[in-house]
């Protein structure tokens, strides 16, 4: 009984010692921070505007009958998951496209090798584009070590990497046919712009890191890291307790600082 005790009073201290370092406090890294931060919440916004149906401006009356069972329309706009076909305005004898209208399912058959590719990189290069923006705003209220640091930035281009094999839907089969033609529209124009912001993203991390920023500890916060009775102070060890100085040209007085080890 006694064991278990004593075994459940190390897990509370533990555990309390383990949330002593998630000490959540305002731009521990500085302004700084926000750079990386910023700019990888805009890359994965440009992901976000996509309706998944406008990748592309696709022009051959073979590839538009193959997909849309139809050869009445000039042009279609190609995405990697989904299409939109244009409306004619007879008040202006033209053909435009309606971005409000739905997206249309591909015919089954439609994929090849190079579309599963690009539509397997889009996805994944989202997850971790979503994922490094999550992350990177913890930098904001939460101090990152230098290796925890430079794995953002590894994210960061591995994102950029994968953002940039959604391309790949360029070389399929209803953009290669003979007669048919490709062209950049909205989803490719923006997903050119979130590389470019990943990769300013990966640069800006891998290039600096901004040394976290001591913290003032009042006495009442001090008093939380130190032993509850005499016998546990006595069981610490020397090298446990480290009393660090702090100084700082605005203080007229020394503060001093406890670290635990």
């Amino acid at each position: 009984r006694q064991s278990k005790c004593s075994s459940n009073e190390e897990m509370t201290k533990q555990s309390s010692n383990f949330l002593h370092h998630f000490d959540c406090r305002q731009l521990p890294h500085g302004f700084y921070s926000l750079i990386p931060t910023i700019l990888s919440t805009m890359a994965f916004w440009t992901s976000c505007v996509q309706d998944g149906c406008d990748f592309a401006r696709l022009e051959g009356e073979e590839s538009i009958e193959r997909i849309s069972s139809s050869d009445v329309f000039p042009f279609v706009e190609a995405g990697i998951s989904q299409y939109r076909v244009p409306l004619f305005y007879a008040t202006e004898n033209e053909w435009k496209m309606a971005f409000t209208g739905q997206c249309q399912d591909y015919p089954s058959g439609t994929f090849d090798f190079w579309w599963n590719i690009a539509k397997f990189s889009a996805v994944i290069s989202d997850i971790f584009g979503g994922s490094l923006c999550l992350f990177l705003w913890f930098s904001t209220c939460m101090a990152f070590s230098i290796r925890t640091w430079r794995l953002c930035a590894v994210e960061a281009i591995f994102a950029a990497f994968l953002r940039s094999g959604s391309f790949l839907f360029f070389f399929t089969s209803i953009c290669k046919t003979e007669g048919n033609t490709c062209s950049y529209a909205f989803g490719s124009q923006v997903d050119l712009f979130g590389i470019v912001l990943l990769i300013l993203t990966g640069s800006s991390i891998l290039f600096h890191y901004p040394d976290p920023k001591l913290r003032r500890l009042r006495e009442e916060d001090m008093m939380q890291y130190l032993p509850d009775t005499d016998r546990d102070m006595d069981s610490l060890e020397p090298k446990q307790i480290v009393m660090m100085p702090f100084q700082d040209e605005d203080m007229e007085d020394d503060v001093s600082y406890l670290k635990t080890m």
